[in-house]
């Protein structure tokens, strides 16, 4: 999950990181009174999850609270590097006399560290034209970086003098909270130094692991809006996201498709053997999902909640390997009560289950109120299952389309 800049500098603040005063905007109005609530001048950035941002003119340094209104009107509405901007971030403009650069990710067997002597908009060019001024280095997960090994780097980096001790203590200090925030990246760039030594974190950008949000729910729900590549996510897509950093049980994802076909599979290589077998027997998926087990019927329906709610979605199946950690009448329970929420008639609308293990009898049972649910036979294929939601989908669209 990446986190947007005001996300990342109210935790940095919060951790006693020294980032200028500022604050988020959806407005004009909102970001002038911050910046009047800051005096004097201030930078106006578009919160988008993407660096570079400078580069593209989505950064705009403004004197007065009537400028910063205008820079905002600018921003807002606007396309960054592909991503909407929603808000601006105003932030108290820091007196910057030399730029330096700072991050941490993840290499093939370790954490990595990187630094620059410089930093800033040109970041991507002085590691092509100056890659003696970039020091990276494995990172002991057992130990962190020591503020003597931080210098160290520094030093190799070329920076000199007596900012080197603070550079030191900083990275020292976010290598640890890069652990205890389980990021896999946090970038400072550039971390800036005025005229008296004083460093400031004018940009940062972090990406957390959304697995080990259950540590750190004050950020579940923080998510930037944005999946793989940049592509917004659906209000549906943010439901189910919200529903998996927020309800107990296993990992749960949602993806939609252009096709017509729901689904709601698990088992790991299974969901994607089917989604291949739906493809290959031509039938479309309306989503992708891939859920593991949870305690109760709350994860399973937002994934159904979503799957109904989607118009284009003419078809359900519900298919898993043999459940083990998740009875069958959970499963099928939650499936019941998306099709009584919807009103959805199985006899019109395709659904098709297979499901099998413990509490299988009674989620045969519990499916006998919804005529037209096909939960197939014991030992039925997946092959079967599929071939069958494929042309009973098939079906219902022909007859929806000659009326």
């Amino acid at each position: 999950m990446r986190l947007t800049e005001d996300k990342v500098k109210a935790w940095l603040r919060e951790n006693r990181f020294p980032v200028p005063e500022g604050g988020a905007a959806a407005s004009p109005s909102e970001a002038s009174a911050i910046a009047e609530r800051l005096g004097g001048g201030v930078a106006v950035k578009a919160i988008v999850p993407t660096g570079r941002r400078g580069k593209a003119g989505a950064v705009r340094l403004v004197d007065t609270p009537e400028e910063t209104a205008d820079a905002a009107d600018a921003l807002i509405g606007r396309t960054v590097n592909g991503y909407p901007v929603k808000e601006v971030y105003v932030e108290a403009r820091f007196p910057v006399a030399a730029e330096y650069y700072l991050s941490f990710a993840f290499g093939a067997r370790a954490p990595k560290v990187v630094v620059s002597r410089h930093g800033g908009v040109e970041i991507e060019r002085t590691f092509e034209q100056d890659p003696d001024s970039v020091v990276t280095a494995d990172v002991d997960p057992l130990a962190d970086l020591r503020p003597w090994e931080a210098v160290g780097l520094w030093e190799r980096a070329g920076v000199e003098g007596p900012v080197l001790a603070r550079l030191g203590q900083l990275a020292a200090r976010l290598c640890k909270a890069f652990r205890d925030a389980d990021a896999v990246m946090i970038e400072c760039n550039p971390v800036a130094v005025d005229g008296d030594g004083h460093i400031g974190l004018v940009g940062a950008m972090m990406e957390i692991d959304d697995n080990a949000l259950f540590r750190h729910r004050d950020w579940a729900g923080e998510g930037s809006g944005f999946g793989a590549e940049g592509r917004i996510l659906n209000e549906r897509e943010l439901a189910v996201m919200r529903a998996n950093e927020t309800l107990p049980g296993g990992a749960l994802r949602y993806t939609e498709l252009d096709g017509d076909i729901g689904v709601l599979m698990g088992g790991g290589g299974a969901s994607l053997l089917q989604h291949d077998m739906v493809v290959d027997f031509g039938g479309r998926l309306a989503n992708h999902t891939d859920f593991s087990p949870a305690p109760s019927i709350d994860k399973p329906l937002a994934v159904l909640d979503a799957i109904l709610q989607n118009p284009n979605t003419k078809g359900l199946l519900l298919s898993f390997n043999y459940l083990q950690l998740l009875p069958c009448n959970v499963l099928v329970g939650a499936l019941c009560e998306a099709l009584r929420r919807y009103g959805v008639d199985a006899r019109t609308f395709p659904v098709v289950v297979r499901v099998f293990g413990p509490g299988e009898d009674e989620a045969r049972v519990m499916v006998e109120a919804f005529p037209g649910v096909r939960y197939m036979p014991p030992g039925t294929s997946l092959d079967d299952a599929v071939r069958l939601v494929v042309d009973l989908t098939g079906e219902a669209v022909d007859r929806e389309g000659a009326t």
